[in-house]
């Protein structure tokens, strides 16, 4: 019977009852029709009460029960009418009853025809009804038209049913009425297009009205249904969380395989032709990397000091990992006389007489080739320098190497004083073991924010807890991915976990938002109101992580490998974010009671106070916003040029730092620890024994001297000035290159020690210059850089091929290509997400438009390092592509949102205040999310991670305020020229009238 709908508990015994008094009721037995309805009446009116008083149902289902107990109600009214009718008929002429009869009567015996089936008796009375009293002919047309639709006349129902729309016009609640009804029409015929143009048109009367809402977005998930929906995880919970585990525990289970580099080799342009001329001349001169061990004592020439130099250097050389030990207990001197001289030891023994330690001192301190080397001028400061093996897959020798020397050097500090260890080695190693603490911190840091984090805004334990396990299984499985891929963590990939913690909680949060307690009435059980919420996110939260991986796999045009690495990590971590928050955490939501995990969404909370005067701000001052939004943007382009591309190792160390510390002592009193080589190659073997060669690398050295920030150089000519001056009796006059051919080749026969090899090859056709310089800064080297190419540029060769190299120069190529990787990863990522744009929201405008707050965050962050003087270095590199990946997300859940409600028809200044309603809370929680997850990153030991941490933490805030406030801004302008337009249109027309 049409109308009754009885509740859940109800039999088949129910349907059968009630099937049997409709049968009475044709026969016309009316006694019997009325006691089984009066029967079924007082079954579901005990069922009412006792659900009520037991509070079982949902408002939902007691409607239902409630619409039921009333249905019966009529039908019994009506069955006591037709007896009524009958009774008097049979007491007087049918022409008297009809003529008794209201409008009312008529009204309702052709309801009661119509539910019996008799269509055609039953438009006849309702004709009759309207006919008789014209306040009634909207209702009656109404009923034209349902029974128009009984008989299977679509067309002449929704026909009649309009028409009855406009009698109705003053009455909203019918026309909202009739309009459902046109539309569940056009939907029992499967023609669900058109049934969501007529929920449209509701929409039009009533922007909130829920049910049509709701109708509009289930019609077009079906019209667009995909293979697999996200339904069906809340139909099959159970075996998606299993495949979930499953397969987390499959990644989780290669984390012990994660490795954490002691090194930082790991960047470097392995194809450049500078990086493999540079591998050349290591092959041929040796490995230069060195570390220096320094102290300063007042009487550094004293037996005390020399015993422990001599004991130090002598334990440092059997250590494996070393390749040379350089010091005045093992270094080369030539002493000479009259037309010759000897090398040997710089000491033999040890002297205990002052006189003679004096003389060691002073021989020691007017040495070129020790000075600044191995002594300072002052004789106050020595040295010993060491040199590891270069073997690339040992790891773990730098920190062997380090430890097993400070274990050697900490029984002598009693007697010698404090040890300061700097240079390229300590440097390498203190940069990873310092990631380690960083990592220390960073975990359980990202976990109390976010934990904090989620608490403020859901207030509900479970949904915390479930979203700190959540975030765990992505931050497992990405860590483990790394160690079946064998990438290693290091400075820039130690970033990706922080990062995938921030991101796995944004599409939960946008999961937990949209948890309102009205959807359990809306739907008949929780996995059902799951499955509207995953359907609701699902497509905007794939969107965002396919931009967001975009943006990380831009990156990956990087020529540095651990930058590569990152991007191909970081994009995985973000598909990994996205099946574990909807295959994984949504099963979870289903194992607890609703009441634990839904809570209602208040009109009265702060949050939709701020979120309304933010729209009401827009509306009235979106002109006033975009302008200083543009004078915003403005001031930020005007201090990008001031950006600073550089790279300053050694200031990623913090002021006291013992790093610092260790290279300000020993820059101070001997010389800098970055190192430059020049080679001299020439095309003859024995070029480098001619006088004429050696003197253009001795012009190259002068002028190389008096540069500032080289603080020593060597080279094959200071031996050869040395041998020199030695073979003349030590005469400082003969500090010079020798005059001939045959007397280098002299000087050579008598030279006994293979010191000179660092400096020039054994044919003697290529020779290097060493350079030790106190400029840390690669902006500095390169300029140092490119007055020492000028230079040899313009210098007379002699035909000699000199290049610049070293691991100075391949760092110099190592910032350059961060830049441009910086520039086309950028523009790659931009251009992808926009295609990505385009084809989603199906519009060249809103594609355009989504890109505005997305470069607006990055155009601010830019302008911020030129005004703040934040270099664009190793660690910031990464920052534009990283951020438009992440920034893009809030983008996409807000005009998503927006191109549906202006879908659903709703008029723009409602759709976009809805968007903001409705987005606004997710989208604030997931950019201060966000924000304290990169903030975190401040806590690290490295400035460039600080301040990555710092920008990115801006750039999430920016971005916030690009998709809430510039954004709604610029949409907004639209209506105002719709509604100049019309002020335009509407002048137009008055003028015509006037005319007329």
């Amino acid at each position: 019977m049409p109308g009754i709908t009885p509740s859940k508990d109800s039999s088949d015994k129910f349907q059968q009852h009630l099937k049997e008094a409709e049968l009475y009721l044709q026969q016309g037995l009316l006694d019997e029709a009325r006691r089984i309805f009066s029967s079924l009446h007082q079954k579901l009116k005990e069922e009412l009460d006792a659900a009520e008083a037991g509070q079982k149902l949902r408002p939902s289902g007691r409607e239902k029960l409630v619409n039921s107990v009333r249905s019966l109600e009529v039908r019994l009214r009506e069955i006591d009418q037709k007896k009524a009718a009958f009774l008097d008929s049979a007491g007087g002429p049918v022409k008297k009853i009809e003529a008794d009869l209201t409008a009312e009567n008529i009204l309702q015996r052709g309801i009661l025809l119509q539910g019996l089936g008799f269509y055609d008796e039953a438009i006849d009375e309702f004709r009759h009804a309207a006919a008789q009293q014209a306040e009634m002919v909207g209702e009656c047309y109404e009923h034209i038209g349902l029974a128009l639709l009984g008989k299977g006349e679509l067309e002449n129902g929704v026909h009649m049913l309009r028409q009855a729309i406009d009698l109705e016009a003053d009455q909203s609640d019918s026309q909202i009425r009739i309009y459902e009804k046109i539309a569940d029409a056009y939907e029992s015929m499967g023609n669900k297009q058109k049934a969501i143009g007529v929920y449209r048109e509701l929409i039009s009367l009533d922007a909130h009205y829920a049910r049509a809402l709701q109708k509009i977005d289930q019609l077009s998930a079906e019209l667009r249904r995909s293979p697999l929906e996200l339904a069906t995880i809340c139909r099959y919970p159970k075996w998606f969380l299993i495949a979930s585990i499953l397969v987390a525990l499959f990644f989780m289970a290669f984390i012990p395989s994660v490795k954490t580099v002691d090194n930082i080799d790991y960047f470097v342009l392995e194809q450049h032709p500078d990086t493999l001329f540079y591998n050349h001349i290591k092959s041929v001169f040796g490995n230069d990397e060195f570390f220096i061990v320094a102290f300063e004592n007042d009487a550094v020439f004293s037996t005390q000091c020399l015993t422990a130099i001599k004991n130090i250097t002598e334990k440092i050389e059997s250590l494996e990992e070393v390749e040379e030990v350089i010091s005045l207990a093992n270094v080369e001197d030539i002493v000479g006389g009259a037309d010759y001289f000897e090398t040997g030891k710089f000491f033999e023994e040890i002297p205990e007489d002052a006189s003679e330690l004096a003389v060691l001192g002073n021989r020691a301190t007017g040495n070129p080739l020790y000075v600044k080397n191995l002594i300072s001028t002052d004789g106050r400061s020595a040295a010993i320098i060491v040199r590891p093996h270069d073997r690339p897959q040992d790891e773990g020798l730098r920190k062997r190497l380090v430890e097993k020397t400070e274990a050697i050097l900490k029984p002598y500090e009693t007697e010698i004083g404090r040890f300061y260890l700097s240079g390229g080695t300590i440097t390498n190693l203190r940069l990873s073991q310092y990631l380690k603490k960083d990592m220390a911190i960073f975990m359980p840091a990202t976990y109390l924010l976010i934990t904090l984090a989620i608490w403020m805004f859901y207030r509900k334990v479970v949904l915390t807890l479930l979203a700190v396990l959540n975030i765990s299984v992505c931050v497992g499985a990405t860590f483990g991915l790394m160690g079946l891929t064998g990438v290693t963590e290091n400075n820039i990939t130690s970033i990706v976990i922080p990062l995938v913690m921030s991101l796995a909680l944004c599409d939960t949060v946008h999961i937990f938002s949209h948890l309102d307690i009205t959807l359990l009435d809306r739907f008949q059980n929780e996995k059902e109101a799951l499955a509207h919420i995953l359907n609701r996110v699902g497509l905007p939260c794939f969107l965002t992580t396919l931009t967001t991986a975009v943006g990380f796999f831009s990156l990956a045009v990087s020529e540095i490998q651990p930058i590569k690495e990152f991007a191909w990590i970081a994009s995985a971590g973000m598909v990994f974010e996205f099946m574990f928050s909807f295959f994984f955490l949504p099963p979870l939501l289903l194992l607890f009671h609703p009441r634990r995990i839904y809570s209602a969404h208040e009109e009265g909370t702060r949050m939709t106070a701020f979120l309304k005067m933010l729209h009401a701000i827009l509306v009235k001052y979106n002109r006033w916003v975009l302008l200083f939004s543009a004078v915003i943007v403005i001031g930020a382009i005007v201090m990008i040029p001031r950006v600073r591309v550089e790279t300053n190792l050694i200031e990623f160390f913090k002021e006291k730092s013992p790093v610092r510390v260790a290279l300000d002592f020993i820059e101070k009193r001997l010389a800098g620890i970055e190192t430059m080589d020049i080679s001299f190659k020439a095309d003859d073997p024995d070029a480098f024994k001619y006088p004429a060669n050696l003197l253009v690398i001795e012009k190259v050295q002068r002028y190389v001297d008096g540069l500032k920030g080289v603080d020593k150089s060597l080279s094959f000519v200071d031996f050869m000035k040395d041998m020199n001056q030695s073979f003349h009796s030590e005469n400082p006059d003969f500090y010079r290159i020798p005059e001939s051919l045959e007397l280098v080749s002299q000087y050579l026969l008598l030279y006994d020690s293979e010191d000179i090899s660092d400096y020039v090859n054994s044919s003697y056709d290529h020779a290097r210059l060493t350079l030790r310089l106190s400029v840390h800064s690669s902006s500095a080297q390169k300029q140092l850089m490119k007055k020492i190419s000028d230079f040899i540029n313009e210098t007379d060769k002699h035909g000699i091929d000199i290049r610049i190299t070293g691991s100075t120069v391949n760092f110099i190529h190592i910032i350059e290509a961060l830049v441009s990787s910086q520039v086309s990863s950028l523009g790659l990522a931009t251009l992808v997400i926009s295609v990505i744009m385009l084809i989603v929201f199906r519009s060249v405008s809103l594609a355009a438009l989504s890109l505005v707050p997305n470069l607006f965050p990055i155009l601010l962050n830019f302008g911020i390092m030129g005004a703040t003087g934040i270099a664009l270095d190793t660690g910031t590199a990464i920052i534009a592509a990283v951020a438009l990946g992440i920034a893009v997300d809030d983008t996409i859940h807000f005009l998503s949102e927006y191109q549906r409600k202006r879908a659903q028809g709703i008029a723009l200044p409602a759709a976009l205040e809805d968007t903001i309603m409705q987005k606004g809370h997710a989208i604030i929680a997931s950019s201060l999310i966000l924000s304290l997850g990169f903030g975190v990153l401040v806590l690290s030991s490295f400035a460039p991670i600080v301040n990555f941490g710092m920008l990115c933490a801006i750039i999430m805030v920016t971005a916030m305020i690009g998709d809430i406030i510039v954004l709604p801004a610029i949409i907004l302008l639209k209506k105002n020229r719709g509604q100049a337009n019309n002020t335009l249109i509407l002048l137009s027309k008055t003028k015509s009238q006037k005319k007329r």
